[in-house]
């Protein structure tokens, strides 16, 4: 998707276009697996990613990020949502001292496109609840008038996850295969802890999340529509 707005000053300087791009950040799903379903009440979880995109843009930020919530399937046909989930951007690799930004949002579950799903056999948060069985969609947050207008300042961004006291809905996570350097947990005092350290090849699961770019740059040809800018 390309959006454009023409800047037109005097007539000594040349017209160029702001041209508004749109492009996939992150997608977990092109590196690992699902592997369990989990919520942990009145606790956080984040994982640090460079999202920064190559190449020469005025700006950058996060349009839209997905979670896979996940709801038991015993639960399923009784459950009427409600239940308020935090999207948490932090803009800095540490999520202690990075400027913060959030969205809550309540879980619609006739909103949703939800699809039956069976997780492996060595789930640990499901299967110890007997909750193997689960139904799955994914939960758009737009964060378009969330993050600031003139973008995200760090090449890496934390992004995290609050739940409430029901830890409802569970998220999808992934296989154990990725970098615990990177993740993070709140386990509900309020204070960021990191889960592993840069270099101990640790391997952590992490919460599904697919996360959709927003770049800002300068052209003198740029498709789509126009807007003239006296």
């Amino acid at each position: 998707m390309v959006l454009s707005l023409l800047l037109a000053c005097a007539p000594d300087y040349a017209v160029h276009e702001i041209c508004v791009e749109h492009e996939e950040g992150f997608d977990i799903e092109a590196v690992s697996v699902l592997q369990d379903a989990a919520g942990y009440p009145g606790s956080r979880d984040a994982v640090t990613m460079r999202l920064a995109p190559e190449g020469d843009v005025e700006s950058w930020t996060i349009a839209h990020i997905e979670v896979l919530a996940m709801v038991p399937e015993w639960v399923f046909g009784n459950y009427d949502g409600g239940d308020v989930l935090q999207l948490d951007v932090f803009d800095g690799h540490d999520p202690r001292t990075a400027p913060h930004y959030s969205l809550r949002k309540p879980i619609d579950v006739h909103a949703l496109d939800w699809s039956p799903v069976r997780l492996p056999d060595d789930a640990f948060w499901a299967g110890l609840r007997d909750e193997l069985d689960q139904r799955q969609a994914w939960m758009r947050f737009d964060l378009t008038e969330v993050l600031p207008e003139e973008g995200l300042q760090s090449e890496e961004v934390t992004l995290g996850l609050t739940w409430g006291e029901r830890g409802l809905p569970t998220i999808g996570y992934s296989n154990f295969n990725l970098d615990c350097g990177a993740n993070w947990t709140d386990y509900g005092d309020g204070v960021w802890e990191a889960n592993g350290a840069d270099g101990d090849q640790l391997e952590c699961s992490w919460p599904m999340m697919r996360v959709e770019l927003e770049t800002r740059s300068y052209a003198q040809d740029c498709a789509g529509t126009s807007q003239t800018v006296e």
